[in-house]
Formats: structure tokens, sequence, C-alpha cells
């Protein structure tokens, strides 16, 4: 969600194309995981995912910053590099899982740098 609020936000065709893509590519890999999830055995129809109320995190979110929206997609990342490294750790031979956690960890390098360039410091 909040790649497509950064997208909504911003002026340039290039960043809307770049949070459109990465956008695109969460959901690719939220099917992927679910999938996986469901060939374990897990029931994922229970997952708090599915209990999200999205329209209230978009109205709630209205009135920020692109800038704003990046750091947080920055911060969701990087929770969900932690969750793949244990994924990982369970199941490491799945290979998708440990493509999908190196194309998020590019996306967050990509996003800093973005943020760093805007005039925008992280605190690690």
């Amino acid at each position: 969600m909040e790649y497509l609020k950064a997208s909504d936000e911003s002026n340039l065709s290039k960043d809307k194309r770049h949070f459109n893509i990465q956008s695109t590519l969460r959901n690719r890999f939220f099917q992927d995981v679910t999938k996986l999830l469901r060939s374990l055995n897990v029931e994922v129809e229970s997952l708090v995912m599915h209990r999200l109320n999205f329209e209230q995190i978009v109205i709630s979110s209205i009135k920020k910053s692109n800038h704003t929206h990046l750091y947080k997609c920055i911060e969701y990342d990087q929770k969900l590099l932690a969750l793949y490294g244990e994924a990982l750790a369970l199941h490491p031979s799945t290979s998708f899982l440990r493509n999908q956690q190196e194309k998020i960890s590019e996306s967050v390098t990509e996003s800093i740098y973005f943020l760093e360039n805007a005039g925008f410091l992280l605190e690690s």
C-alpha cells in the first residue's frame, strides 16, 4: 500500500513507475508466500494480513508526502527482510524466497538512496 501511495504523490513519471513496480512485486511476493504456506498446511485465511482495513490506511495517510510513504516502505521492507531471513533459516532450499529477499534488499538500497538525494536522513 505504501508504494502505491508514494506513486500517487510522486510528480516524476520514472518515480511513479518505480513505486508501481515495487507494489506489483510485493503483491506477487505475497501470493508466492501464501502458496508456500498453503503447501505447508498453514491456514492463511486467518492471518492478520486479511483483517487489515486498507481503506482506513489510505484515508489516514492521504496528507502525507511521498517521502513519508517511501520511509514507511523502507521500514516495512526491512521488517520483511528479517522475516525472510527467518523463513530461509527454516527452509534454506526455497530459492524463490531467496530471490525475493534479494529484490527487496535492492529496493531498500534504492529507496534509501532516493531519500538521501532528496535531503532526508534516515536513522540507523
